[in-house]
């Protein structure tokens, strides 16, 4: 088996298409509900609408690329030429949300902005899928893949707090206006466009050992029965990825209305980004020698104890006290954000000794497809919950809405973290197991090469 580790300049340029992605998911997931509420000033129940309708819709493009990736041959690999095909729509679209005119028809600006972000979606799905898929090309090697993973959580979560430290200070610089998002949009645009030229010409292919078979609603359930390490992570991934949509779509309403202070926002944002990335390292030594599953698990528990910490937070209390749960909440995110991608390439050698054909697109865009449906879906019925309390933007609200608001952002998460918590103490597939796979691989290789020559 190949323990070869990576050169770092790999691992940094591969970590920012995490880094673009998570720029243009976490603007949308944090900032654009916001905007829409409170800028756009539409009912809180079609906000929440507008990204379920667009993930909904995008959702399916995952799967459908997931395959194309797989079966797809050109001169320069099967995935690394969408890198460059979906970069541009991705940024131009990115760039349009946030410039649209006053609509005065309800229900055609929603279908507009619902419109926009499909097109976001769907073009960042055909940059997202393929190179997600390249993990288990680039390395073969359990730890590495952790490594990996660790290098592209770290540049994905400066993603965030690029978000969170500039997106709202610029758009005040900019005089606050509708123009000064537009303004805003187009520099994140270009943001978001830029790293996909320097990860096409770092990164590289294997040639596929077999031709991939396309999959039917058949063939994804078969899947689905067949592999049950599969299944399950699928289950607490999904499950993880709820408990992270949901606080991250409702934490500008939690501290401009709850807790008083808008201006808290960005450095709570800092502070938890930063625990995010101090933490890495740690639970990337700490994983060697263990088992993926178990890191997760530890990192889940880790991350409840600041939810607790966070329902408790009150208009009166210091900043640093936020700052502190902050970065203990970073900490304990880290991990539970990072394994699961490193596992999902695991899968694909699991897959191939039963198969016979890689198809890393086929996993990573399932993968993709429910983490999308289950969080769009996730925050929609919160801010559905919020409209019937009677939540109202920009206005004083009483306390009913103010303690829905708070149990959205703290505890409900907890609800699905113990959930997931529950769905990957069943998962098998740990070191060892993977350590086996890849010496029936390598056998089965040398066979076929040995046949070939």
């Amino acid at each position: 088996m190949d323990d070869a580790r990576l050169p770092l300049y790999l691992k940094l340029v591969y970590g920012l298409g995490d880094h673009s992605l998570n720029v243009a998911l976490v603007a949308l997931t944090m900032i654009l509900p916001f905007y829409l509420t409170d800028v756009v000033e539409m009912r809180v129940g079609l906000a929440g609408l507008v990204p379920l309708v667009g993930r909904g819709v995008d959702a399916f493009s995952d799967v459908l690329m997931g395959q194309l990736s797989d079966r797809t041959r050109w001169k320069r690999g099967r995935r690394r030429p969408f890198l460059l095909i979906g970069s541009l729509p991705f940024a131009l679209a990115f760039a349009a949300i946030w410039a649209v005119p006053r609509i005065d028809s309800t229900m055609l600006e929603f279908i507009y902005y619902v419109a926009i972000y499909v097109v976001i979606s769907i073009s960042m799905t055909v940059v997202a899928v393929p190179y997600q898929a390249l993990m288990p090309d680039l390395t073969e090697s359990y730890h590495e893949r952790t490594s990996l993973a660790t290098f592209r959580s770290v540049a994905s979560l400066l993603g965030t707090l690029l978000v969170a430290v500039t997106f709202q200070p610029l758009v005040a610089y900019f005089g606050g206006d509708a123009s000064a998002w537009a303004i805003v949009g187009a520099l994140y645009a270009v943001w978001v466009f830029w790293p996909w030229f320097p990860i096409w010409w770092v990164t590289y292919e294997s040639p596929p050992k077999e031709e991939s078979e396309p999959l039917g609603l058949r063939g994804y359930r078969l899947l689905l029965s067949s592999n049950s390490n599969y299944r399950r992570l699928l289950t607490f991934y999904t499950l993880g990825r709820i408990a992270i949509d949901l606080p991250l779509a409702l934490f500008l309403h939690f501290f401009t209305y709850v807790i008083g202070h808008p201006d808290y926002f960005p450095p709570i944002m800092v502070s938890f980004i930063l625990g995010t990335v101090i933490a890495m390292p740690a639970w990337l030594r700490l994983s060697r020698g263990r088992d993926k599953v178990t890191i997760y698990g530890y990192a889940c528990f880790a991350w409840i104890a600041t939810f607790v910490g966070l329902f408790m937070l009150q208009p009166g209390w210091p900043l640093g006290a936020m700052v502190l749960i902050a970065l203990l909440s970073g900490a304990g995110y880290s991990a539970v954000d990072m394994m699961p991608w490193s596992m999902v390439a695991d899968m694909a050698d699991e897959d191939e000794v039963e198969s016979g054909q890689r198809r890393e697109g086929i996993f990573v865009g399932f993968f993709t497809f429910l983490r999308k449906l289950a969080g769009a879906s996730s925050v929609a019925i919160a801010f559905l919950v919020l409209d019937l309390v009677g939540f109202r933007p920009g206005e004083g609200n009483d306390q009913e809405v103010l303690w829905t608001i708070r149990v959205l952002t703290t505890c409900l998460p907890v609800v699905f973290i113990l959930a997931s918590i529950a769905a990957s103490r069943r998962y098998t597939l740990g070191a060892a197991e993977h350590a086996e796979i890849m010496t029936e691989l390598e056998g089965r290789r040398g066979e076929r090469d040995a046949d070939s020559a």
